[in-house]
């Protein structure tokens, strides 16, 4: 009996995952998709993919680790192929280069950019798949002194001298890719099936047009954060019901049966001064959050009290929480938990949604988390 003809498929966008493992699926492989990189080692052991398509994962530091993977999985498992699948223009030429030490060291068997012709990627897969076996990496390549082969080392210290350097820009290049390579890969499927299967045709078009009201919302997004960046983010100030604006943003979200949506409030008006449409904007990226990282039927609970100076919302959610080591991290731009990789989102909203509240004079912070939950609070001063 012929072995699984299983593929590895490592990306962390959701879309764009579904989109690749469809192909494959198609083509008669099995694939088998993983957000996390930390996951790769367990995988290629569960699985023994025939190949691995590896995407080219941007780390909070800016730094992509396509490169320290690859090596990697050379190390453990030298018979098993890695196609590059990248956004990022000079990680790609550097690659098909192949004079560098880490991409000698790498040696990718395909190259894949992103966006990418199905008919390009398809025929990389099959030419990865097929070619002849690999000699393992030379000894010269694995820890010194080590007789055997680590099984996914450490290897950050590995591969710095040849490092490109990389910036914000980076990411927001890798962020704006994904839903456009989704985009022209769902548009070229429907294409595929025009006159042939009208269901697949409607729902590759439907998924394209949900991926560029993603890219509008990840564009409005990077014009804020450049805004906030530059101070140039204008608030239209003016006196408000802080009340009112929780109530409507409630409201606005609350469309399960029955609600899962709670609000308390004090009684009256709660007045304070802001920019109505930037404060909703805040708010209602918290309640946005809460219900994408909560299970479908979790109660979320809204409280508005007032305190001292300040009028304080909380939104509390029953979902999957934040581990400890990342909190730290939590309002930087484009981080995002562990917990969350396989849920669409741009890692902006949060550091967005944090710097609008420092211009209102307020405060935007993680008051309490744990494996079954968060509570964010959104502090904003009284009118005086």
């Amino acid at each position: 009996m012929d072995a699984p003809n299983h593929v590895l498929v490592v990306e962390d966008d959701v879309a764009l995952s579904k989109l690749v493992g469809g192909l494959l699926d198609d083509a008669g492989y099995r694939p088998v998709t993983i957000a996390d990189h930390a996951l790769i080692g367990a995988a290629v052991e569960r699985w023994q993919p025939r190949l691995v398509i590896l995407d080219g994962e941007v780390r909070n530091t800016g730094e992509g680790r396509s490169w320290d993977d690859a090596v990697a999985i050379r190390r453990a498992h030298p018979e098993i192929p890695v196609v590059m699948f990248s956004a990022d223009s000079d990680d790609i030429a550097e690659a098909r280069a192949g004079t560098s030490k880490r991409s000698r060291a790498a040696s990718f068997a395909g190259i894949v950019g992103k966006p990418f012709v199905v008919e390009e990627f398809l025929a990389t897969v099959k030419s990865a798949v097929e070619r002849p076996v690999l000699e393992r990496v030379p000894e010269t390549m694995t820890e010194p002194g080590d007789g055997a082969i680590k099984v996914f080392p450490d290897i950050g210290q590995h591969l710095v001298v040849d490092r490109l350097p990389t910036d914000f820009f980076a990411t927001v290049v890798h962020e704006l890719r994904a839903p456009l390579t989704v985009i022209k890969g769902q548009t070229q499927l429907a294409r595929r099936q025009i006159g042939k299967d009208p269901v697949r045709e409607r729902a590759a078009i439907d998924s394209a047009l949900a991926q560029m009201d993603r890219m509008g919302r990840l564009i409005s997004d990077l014009l804020d954060h450049s805004r906030i960046t530059s101070n140039a983010l204008s608030l239209a100030v003016v006196t408000l019901d802080l009340s009112k604006a929780v109530a409507a943003a409630v409201t606005r979200h609350q469309y399960a049966e029955p609600a899962r949506i709670t609000f308390q409030r004090p009684p009256g008006a709660v007045s304070v001064r802001g920019d109505p449409n930037r404060i909703a904007e805040i708010l209602d990226n918290l309640l946005d959050n809460a219900i994408k990282y909560s299970a479908e039927n979790a109660p979320i609970e809204v409280w508005l009290r007032v305190h001292g100076a300040e009028a304080v919302v909380r939104v509390t959610d029953h979902g999957v929480g934040v581990p400890a080591s990342e909190r730290s991290m939590l309002f930087t731009p484009f981080f995002r938990t562990s917990r969350t990789s396989d849920v669409q989102g741009s890692g902006l909203g949060l550091h967005i949604s944090q710097q609008m509240a420092k211009r209102h004079g307020g405060r935007l912070w993680l008051e309490a988390c744990s494996g079954t939950g968060s509570v964010f609070a959104l502090a904003l001063p009284l009118k005086k």
